[in-house]
């Protein structure tokens, strides 16, 4: 279980591990920090990762 809390309404929550959350389920903001748990690994930014035209 990983521990969140949103940045806008102070709400804090638990969330399975393999479930990401990508919004509050209180004020569905999407700004959330991780408190407990291991962290979420994404994908890197690297130089190859990504483009811009």
């Amino acid at each position: 279980m990983r521990r969140y809390r949103c940045i806008m309404c102070d709400h804090k929550f638990e969330v399975e591990d393999k479930v990401k959350p990508y919004k509050c389920p209180k004020c569905m903001e999407r700004f959330v920090e991780l408190l407990e748990g291991p962290p979420v690994k994404g994908k890197q930014w690297g130089s190859k990762s990504f483009s811009v035209k």
